[in-house]
């Protein structure tokens, strides 16, 4: 039955790549296939070969789905009759099943109109085709600075999801200046694009910044004012229409995406807000304060829930960074003066052990809510990999590259972007921990934050510019 739906050499290297058969134990197999080919080749290829029956859509089902994820764009190019049926919109499941296996069920790409029969077909191979060639080709970049962007350091930026029919997505990000702003994302159309006429594109960094059509320049959309003094902190969370900002008033502040108004202000800390969390779905948020207070708040009831003070007690270890794992239950704290991470309970939000491995302060920590994996950067001028699951959160890799302490990175799956003092920001792969896959380099002083999506990376200067680099 396998021969009947392709040609004999070609259907067993997929089948035997996808059912990860050992040679000796597929010889026989092999010869059967031989045979069966010499026979084809000396008769006519329609009338000597005996007709046989295909496979039914259920038995194919069966085999693919012992298929790894990664195989099945091999299988599905193999031959023309496996293609049919994986195209088929009734096995659509076995790619829904496909993708939620690599990226555990991550959001990745939305759509905006009218799902298509074969949605996760076509989310598969579109996320699967940017995951294989990230960091392969030289980026483009569009530079957003001047009267139109920010006027100090750019402090935080976070990506929202970006939509698999149009391309176009949100951003947002902060400075010191006071400001937040709302950026969107749209594919440039037309065939001779230029961006020297274009309000929003201020600056032409590289010389293949117009090329191809393919480069997405952010827009400003709207804009938030509230705070009284620099913006340190972010949480975006677009699919619950949620943004929250913690600023240098101390102060914590729920802001309306269509409104562009603050709907509620949180006051509990007594100095800097410098890092948030959101917990529930968003109905809970920790904070944490230059003092070293930590606190959780219910927004709700816009009340302060718990507060614990500093690492003992000293005001000193001002809460640097935080992450959350809901569903272990943990969250993660670095601390100035202390070179290792605090596991705390989440409940009781007190440390319950450490995470050592760093040799000095610990400027960034990150956690994919679907994995069980966290990076961390820090002034060491290292990015450590950390498996929560191990007894006190054990380091797994070490990523060296970088020539200055490590500001801010990111984690998604088994991709690390990393930004640090050396004005570079950095494309990892954990399975690869030696050289990084790519370098981007174009800011003019240290480089404060960044985020990424499959193929978009965005970044933050002390030189008050942001660049939004095409990856892909």
């Amino acid at each position: 039955r396998l021969l009947a739906v392709g040609p004999p050499y070609t259907v067993f290297l997929a089948f035997r790549r996808a059912m990860r058969v050992e040679h000796t134990a597929s010889r026989g197999l092999w010869w059967e296939l031989q045979s069966e080919a010499a026979v084809s080749k000396q008769s006519a290829a329609s009338s000597s070969r005996r007709p046989c029956e295909p496979l039914l859509i259920e038995n194919w089902e069966g085999i693919f789905r012992f298929a790894p994820p990664a195989e099945l764009c091999a299988l599905r190019a193999a031959c023309r009759e496996w293609r049919g049926r994986l195209d088929d919109p009734e096995g659509d499941g076995l790619w829904e099943a496909a993708y939620r296996a690599e990226w555990r069920g991550q959001g990745g790409a939305v759509w905006h109109v009218e799902e298509p029969a074969n949605l996760w077909r076509l989310r598969f191979l579109m996320r699967w085709w940017a995951h294989g060639r990230w960091g392969t080709r030289q980026p483009t970049v569009c530079t957003l600075m001047g009267k139109k962007a920010h006027t100090g350091t750019v402090t935080c930026v976070a990506l929202g999801e970006f939509t698999l029919d149009s391309g176009e997505g949100a951003a947002v990000s902060s400075s010191d200046d006071g400001a937040i702003f709302l950026w969107r994302f749209a594919r440039v159309g037309g065939g001779n694009n230029t961006l020297a006429g274009s309000p929003h594109a201020v600056a032409m960094q590289h010389h293949r910044q117009c090329q191809g059509g393919d480069i997405r320049c952010p827009q400003r959309a709207k804009q938030f004012y509230g705070h009284a003094g620099p913006v340190w902190c972010l949480h975006f969370s677009p699919e619950q229409g949620q943004l929250l900002s913690g600023g240098y008033d101390g102060t914590i502040k729920s802001w309306s995406l269509q409104d562009e108004r603050c709907v509620a202000t949180l006051r509990g800390h007594e100095q800097w807000v410098t890092a948030l969390q959101s917990m529930q779905g968003g109905r809970r948020v920790i904070s944490g304060g230059s003092d070293g207070v930590i606190k959780l708040w219910d927004l709700d009831s816009l009340e302060c829930s718990l507060s614990v003070g500093p690492p003992n007690d000293n005001p000193r270890h001002s809460t640097s960074c935080m992450a959350l794992l809901e569903q272990q239950g943990v969250l993660l704290s670095a601390h100035a003066g202390m070179p290792h991470l605090l596991r705390r309970d989440l409940e009781t939000m007190r440390p319950r052990d450490c995470c050592l491995g760093h040799s000095d302060d610990i400027y960034a920590i990150h956690a994919d809510p679907s994995y069980s994996l966290l990076v961390s950067g820090s002034k060491d001028r290292t990015v450590r990999v950390w498996d929560t699951r191990l007894p006190a959160g054990k380091c797994v890799g070490v990523l060296r590259a970088h020539t200055g302490a490590v500001l801010d990175l990111k984690l998604q799956g088994n991709r690390i972007v990393s930004a640090s003092m050396d004005k570079t920001v950095r494309m990892w792969d954990i399975r690869e921990q030696g050289a990084p896959v790519a370098t981007l380099e174009g800011h003019s002083a240290e480089v404060h934050c960044v985020d990424f999506r499959d193929r978009m990376v965005l970044s933050g200067s002390r030189d008050t510019s942001l660049k939004a680099w095409t990856v892909i």
